[in-house]
This record gives structure tokens, sequence and C-alpha cells, in this order.
């Protein structure tokens, strides 16, 4: 499955990043001038450099959440408009056609929680409300609304695991593998 892959790419060059930072960091605290040559470390304090090095890491962790939040979002609203032209494939009618037009024309403007609350039927209700979490703190990280307060910290590992096995579900249910023939 496309979307799959697509997360699992992000992850994969989430996790390159952090290596970076760590080989970084190492030569930063090794004193490896050569490993520094031609970068932005070179003539920098040693504090300085790590303090980057940890503001980098915190912003990888937020950008992969974001990155990974997108990528699902647009598989679930892939997944939808799929079964919405599923409607077209039986004889259309008027009421059909209707509808279909309405999902494909209004989807982009759903909520986001109303269309995992969809996926209960073929989800687990606990899995849905786990993905609403990783949402949150999405949502947290992209706006940074101090009125509404800071929810729960979820962990870039924790965001993956649940957002891939959401995927890993539906790319096994005989529903999207139809939809995903059909379309």
């Amino acid at each position: 499955m496309s979307a799959s892959n697509t997360i699992d790419d992000i992850w994969c060059s989430y996790q390159i990043t952090l290596d970076c930072l760590k080989i970084a960091n190492r030569s930063i605290l090794n004193n490896d001038i050569g490993s520094l040559e031609k970068t932005g470390f070179i003539g920098s304090p040693q504090d300085e450099a790590k303090r980057q090095i940890m503001q980098s890491r915190s912003n990888a962790d937020d950008y992969v959440i974001l990155s990974l939040w997108a990528s699902f979002e647009r598989t679930l609203l892939s997944y939808v408009q799929s079964e919405s032209n599923r409607i077209l494939t039986e004889p259309t009618t008027n009421f059909t056609y209707s509808v279909h037009q309405k999902i494909d024309n209004e989807i982009e403007y759903w909520r986001v929680d109303d269309i995992l609350n969809i996926f209960k039927t073929i989800i687990s209700p606990d899995l849905i409300g786990q993905a609403k979490q990783v949402k949150k703190y999405r949502d947290w990280i992209a706006h940074r609304n101090i009125k509404k307060g800071s929810p729960q910290n979820v962990p870039p590992q924790t965001a993956y695991i649940i957002l891939s096995e959401i995927l890993m579900q539906l790319a096994n249910h005989e529903c999207f593998q139809t939809s995903i023939q059909t379309a």
C-alpha cells in the first residue's frame, strides 16, 4: 500500500536524521575538527553546538509527527473517496450521484475526528481513540494554542506505531482491497 510505504519512508528518514544528529554530537564532544569541517559548528562554542543539536532533535520529533499525520490523513481521505467512487460502479441514480458529488466536493472540509469515527466500524475504537490523541498532539505542535493547553505528549515512535497499525488494518480489510481494485 503506497500510504504505508509513505509513512515508512518518513519514519526511515527520521531515523537517519537522528543518527546524523548523534554523529554530529559525538564529533563535537570529541572535538573532531575533521568531521566538523565545512559545517556551521566550526568556530561555535561546544555548549552552543550541543544546544543547537538538542533543539534540532526536538524539531525533528515535532516534524516527523506532522509528516506522519499528514500522510495518514491523506490516506483516510483517499479511502473515503474510493468508497464514494464505488457508488458509481452500481447502476447510478440521481441520488447516488448526488451523494458521490457531495463527498467528492466537500471531503476536504470534513473534520478529521468525524472521518476517524467512520472507521470505527472496521478498526478498533480504542485504536481510533489513540489516533485522535496523536491528532491532538499534532494540532498542538502545529498551532501551539496556549488557551487550549498542551495535550499529552505523544512520542514519535508511538505515533508511528498507532498510525501504521491503522493503515495496515485498512490494507488488510476486505472493503479496502475491494475499493482499491475499483478505484
